[in-house]
């Protein structure tokens, strides 16, 4: 039996009133011989500030603003370099030196005049197809997720039947013939292949349009750090206001409209086939995101007209020669953080050139044309990442419960640069040690947890806060997860539901808002009292993704060397109850509840 099936069995047999007899060493024992009980243990709460922190090679990015009335606004833009999709590349079919010096043995080498035609930035959205019950329908849009015979929209026939027979499951009238899919016997889809994502990580009013603004950026991004010898990597901290200041050449600056839909792209029609019309016909299908044209003149100088430039031979003269790019959202109606996936985003530039064409006759030149063709190149954003950060100064409010040197009664966690706790098991409100106390009582520990209430009336009073889906809770010496994280292998029905009994998930009532959020420690605990564990310091931030388990280095001088990556990456902000809340809100106090079993005296 393996550990995991024996912790289960144990709790089985201490919490079962079905059987006769419960063992424990070699003493047989009656189940009335146990009680179970619970004991709520004293922790202690300090507040710790986040300092800026090292935003090269995180798992994502975000731009724009969030803003709530406890917090106050945070703002964040981003800078990349980018990545030839081939380098010394030849543009058109011959490179840049055969164009320049012919071929008197191959007439088909010829100056091919390339010219942009247009130049777009693509910035997909992060997005999720998840279909637990598998019949076609996302989870985001079916009505019951765990039924496949479910009818999303009501028509008579189920999401699977409407799969397999390429009607739209969530269209009651596909071909909008004004008969139900369920009585129509003639139902042709007119947008065959449509796919619906469920967009994920947009964080405020996507509704109203925005300003976006592309430059190119004038400062070169160093993979390494001078002042150390070139030996380690360098570091670009959120809080870095000198970037900003190279940026240069505007690319893009104007309006942009959120649509959550995919990106239908439709064919050209070729003129020399009457009887097709092929803008029609449907050439690609992109998942939702941000696309906006660049200015094509400015590709035609950097880049086309560069062929058989040294500045495109490698990654090193390129990154030199286009140091990047900076993209900046402003101008918001209401705020909008945008969580955006750069690392799969592209800069399309497609440009015509001559190509001699023999029209298949390669004896007869009387028939030889010069056509224009068109070609897409790819650019990537590759290298150097940093998000620049700004934020507002913490209330009054915030810094006293920073500076105080008594247990908490509220405890403010913010995601980047913002606000953890430091979280001490087994000491009451004055700091005294209650370990020794609790390894003195013969309690075999069955449960251990710690339950953080969310405080409602500040955040309601405020306003304007998006609660954390999770928050996270790790070892402050080690920067690494308690023990219960890694023996926890449960998962929910949403991919974002991992390691559910560890926890951390925030709990929700009839109106989507906060109630709690509990974390089991129950192996930790246990290892602390009968195992002589050291018990150590315990840190408490919110997490964006719990299975990310890596940390992200601080500037020197705040107190701490690192964070948990996953923290910095998430803009949010929560208040929560500590362990001295006010007299009305004693019962929702932050403690750690053991529950355990002891010997009938």
């Amino acid at each position: 039996m393996n550990k995991k099936l024996l912790i289960v069995s144990l709790l089985f047999f201490l919490f079962s009133c079905t059987k006769e007899f419960n063992s424990i060493g070699t003493e047989i024992l009656k189940d009335d011989s146990f009680e179970t009980k619970v004991e709520n243990i004293g922790v202690y709460a300090s507040q710790k500030t986040i300092s800026p922190f090292n935003t090269t090679n995180l798992p994502i990015y975000q731009i724009g603003e969030i803003r709530d009335n406890i917090f106050g606004a945070t703002t964040s833009s981003f800078i990349t370099q980018l990545q030839l999709s081939q380098y010394n590349p030849a543009f058109g079919i011959a490179s840049q030196e055969k164009e320049n010096s012919g071929d008197p043995a191959n007439i088909t080498v010829i100056q091919e005049n390339e010219s942009v035609n247009s130049v777009y930035l693509d910035i997909p959205f992060f997005t999720n197809r998840n279909d637990r019950d598998g019949d076609g329908v996302i989870d985001a849009y079916d009505v019951d997720d765990n039924d496949v015979n479910s009818d999303s929209d009501g028509d008579g026939v189920s999401d699977a039947v409407e799969r397999a027979n390429g009607t739209d499951p969530l269209n009651p009238d596909t071909d909008g013939d004004g008969i139900p899919d369920g009585q129509d016997d003639d139902t042709v889809n007119p947008n065959p292949g449509a796919i619906i994502y469920d967009v994920d990580s947009l964080l405020g009013n996507f509704d109203d349009a925005f300003k976006l603004k592309i430059q190119e950026m004038d400062y070169y991004l160093r993979e390494y750090d001078p002042t150390n010898n070139f030996e380690t990597r360098q570091r670009y901290y959120n809080d870095n206001n000198i970037l900003e200041n190279f940026a240069g050449q505007v690319l893009f600056d104007g309006e942009v409209q959120i649509d959550k839909n995919e990106l239908v792209i439709y064919r050209e029609d070729d003129p020399e086939t009457t009887d097709i019309d092929e803008s029609e016909e449907v050439k690609e299908r992109l998942s939702p995101r941000i696309r906006v044209p660049l200015n094509s003149d400015f590709f035609q100088s950097k880049l086309i007209d560069k062929e058989g430039s040294v500045d495109l031979t490698n990654s090193d003269n390129f990154n030199l020669y286009f140091k990047g790019i900076f993209i900046n959202a402003y101008d918001f109606s209401d705020p909008l953080m945008m969580i955006l996936d750069f690392d799969s985003s592209e800069i399309v530039i497609n440009y015509e050139y001559d190509k001699y064409n023999k029209n298949n006759t390669e004896e007869d030149l009387t028939d030889d044309t010069i056509d224009r063709e068109s070609e897409d190149f790819i650019i990537t954003f590759f290298g150097n990442k940093i998000n620049l950060i700004k934020k507002d100064l913490f209330s009054s409010e915030i810094i006293t419960n920073i500076n105080s040197i008594n247990n908490l009664s509220k405890i403010y966690l913010k995601g980047g640069e913002g606000l953890m706790a430091e979280i001490d098991l087994f000491k009451d409100s004055e700091g005294n040690d209650l370990l020794e106390e609790i390894k003195s009582r013969p309690w075999l520990i069955n449960e251990a947890n710690l339950t953080f209430y969310v405080d409602r009336e500040t955040i309601d009073l405020n306003g304007g806060l998006i609660e954390p889906f999770r928050i996270y809770l790790y070892d402050l010496d080690s920067n690494l997860p308690l023990v219960d994280y890694y023996i926890d292998d449960t998962q929910g029905p949403r991919s974002s539901e991992k390691k559910i009994n560890h926890g951390g998930i925030i709990e929700v009532d009839s109106d989507q808002r906060g109630i709690k959020y509990k974390i089991r420690i129950s192996e930790h605990v246990k290892n602390i009292v009968r195992k002589d564990s050291i018990n150590k310091r315990l840190g408490l931030v919110l997490s964006s993704d719990i299975t990310n388990i890596l940390s992200t280095e601080l500037k020197e001088g705040s107190g701490l060397e690192s964070v948990p990556q996953s923290s910095v990456v998430n803009p949010l902000g929560v208040v929560l109850h500590g362990p001295e809340p006010d007299q009305s809100n004693y019962e929702k106090r932050l403690k750690l509840e053991l529950f355990y079993s002891e010997i009938k005296n």
